[in-house]
């Protein structure tokens, strides 16, 4: 059992998430989650996002070709780069 202590945050209240036990439940920072209050209880649920395709991904990109930067494909390498 984790335990975490609320702090003030402004207008709000935060809670802390041991690294270990978000980690184990799939959680980052920056992503969301609901809470729902349910007979005393307080639960926190990751909201997921969705997850495109590469087919849906492409459908997004419409029927023009991608732009492509002629100076930057032109450019000579100056690193560890190797060449297509």
């Amino acid at each position: 059992m984790h335990t975490s202590t609320l702090r003030a945050a402004g207008d709000s209240i935060a809670v802390t998430i041991a690294q270990s036990l978000a980690k184990s439940s799939g959680l980052q920072a920056g992503d969301k989650v609901s809470f729902e209050a349910d007979a005393g209880r307080l639960i926190i649920s990751p909201i997921s996002r969705k997850r495109y395709s590469l087919q849906e991904l492409l459908a997004m990109q419409g029927a023009e070709p991608l732009v492509m930067d002629q100076a930057w494909e032109a450019m000579a390498a100056v690193g560890k780069e190797l060449p297509l």
